[in-house]
């Protein structure tokens, strides 16, 4: 049977932990601080606007792109990357700019719809929410946004919401051609203006002519407003502050409390190391990004889990008086050929990805690829020495407890 590691290795980890701990704990704090000084490359999900992937019959250089969206007044922040091989002539697009309804439309926009749906409610809805809109500050909304409805004083509101196709043809009457979508459990409407993409549509027709095939040309366009970008990344930081949370109630229940808080800290310095990477080599911020740092916590655990439940057997089979170091320190050597074998066996399927995919999966896959090498050290630099530490502390805490009932019982009878 093939083994990576022989048996009865005895590699010095725990007593030589300290330098590599406290780097890979320095580096997450960096990654905090890069996360403020440089601040993370959101993509469209998270900070709103328009992303367009498109493509030309003809042989076009990235750089005309580039120049045409950014001399263009109506797009807004544009950047240009190319997706595959140069042949391709394929192109994602991004740029702040998601529609061109400016502050006076958006208020005859309001008008029109108010008054239509007061009349399809019987006069008893009136517009609650509604997006502000300053000519003084702003020219315009860029983005999706929120209407509510609420009931005249006095009225009653009807106990369902009116049917999101009467929502929307509401909205088209009022001259806002717009995607209507209705969320029960905020009650509102969910509001995507169409428009940009004839525009898009336009430009390249107009400078690139037979080379580009109107709206054959373009393959995906996604949209999505700065409010609901800032909602996207809140979600994204409670989603991943809830794994850890769940991940420290799992080892809690499965181990015990000395196992929990070093397990959730490993994950949480193999979070932040991996995200100070992609911050500083100015990686985009997308969903699927948001995807790679949960799949990283799940995968993170695995090893520490293996590790952990070892540590536990060994502890129940050695003899009294063995340090506790020395057998955590058997236990990462006995399961170091199985450590090493699943990072290397995972990243075999993962490292092709990220060199032959593009685009957002192959940001994906590199982010991943990044973060199992940390996991992989974290699990044996970070987590067995925090055991460590905290058996440490909660047995002194215990030494304490009882000398204060010591002391107590004395003073009593006394």
């Amino acid at each position: 049977m093939f083994t990576m590691i022989k048996p009865n290795t005895k590699i010095p980890f725990i007593p030589n932990h300290k330098p590599v701990l406290i780097s890979l704990v320095v580096l997450a704090f960096a990654g905090i601080l890069l996360a403020f000084i440089m601040g993370p490359n959101w993509g469209t999900s998270f900070q709103g606007g328009t992303s367009i992937t498109l493509h030309f019959k003809g042989n076009v250089p990235i750089e005309r792109v580039r120049e045409e969206f950014v001399n263009d007044p109506r797009f807004e922040s544009v950047s240009v990357q190319s997706v595959g091989n140069e042949a391709s002539n394929r192109y994602v697009v991004r740029t702040r700019t998601s529609t061109t309804l400016n502050c006076t439309k958006l208020e005859e926009v309001k008008n029109a719809v108010d008054a239509s749906v007061a009349s399809e409610s019987g006069n008893v809805l009136k517009i609650g929410q509604w997006p502000a809109c300053n000519p003084k500050v702003e020219d315009g909304i860029r983005g999706d946004f929120f209407v509510t409805f609420v009931p005249l004083e006095g009225k009653q509101a009807p106990e369902s919401p009116i049917e999101e196709v009467k929502m929307k043809d509401i909205f088209v009457k009022a001259g806002l051609d717009a995607d209507v979508s209705y969320e029960s459990g905020a009650k509102r409407y969910l509001v995507k203006p169409k428009g940009i993409q004839s525009e898009v549509v336009d430009l390249m027709n107009q400078k690139f002519g037979d080379n580009f095939e109107g709206e054959k040309g373009i393959d995906q366009i996604d949209t999505v407003g700065a409010d609901v970008g800032e909602k996207f990344r809140t979600d994204a930081i409670v989603s991943i502050l809830v794994a850890l949370g769940l991940m420290l109630l799992y080892i809690g229940i499965r181990f015990d409390t000395r196992y929990a808080p070093s397990a959730v800290i490993s994950l949480t310095v193999t979070t932040l190391i991996t995200f100070g990477i992609v911050v500083l080599f100015r990686f985009e911020v997308t969903l699927e990004t948001v995807a790679a740092f949960l799949s990283l916590v799940g995968y993170g655990i695995n090893d520490t889990i293996v590790t952990f439940d070892r540590v536990r057997e060994n502890v129940g089979l050695a003899e009294p008086g063995v340090p506790l170091d020395n057998i955590v320190n058997k236990a990462i050597n006995e399961c170091l050929s199985r450590t090493i074998i699943t990072s290397i066996t995972t990243l075999g399927a993962i490292i092709p990805m990220a060199i032959k995919a593009t685009g957002a999966t192959q940001d994906f896959a590199i982010i991943m690829t990044i973060g199992i090498c940390i996991a992989t050290f974290n699990s044996i630099f970070v987590s067995c020495p925090m055991f460590l530490y905290f058996d440490k502390w909660f047995k002194g805490m215990a030494k304490r407890n009882e000398l204060r009932k010591e002391i107590a019982d004395l003073n009593a009878e006394a």
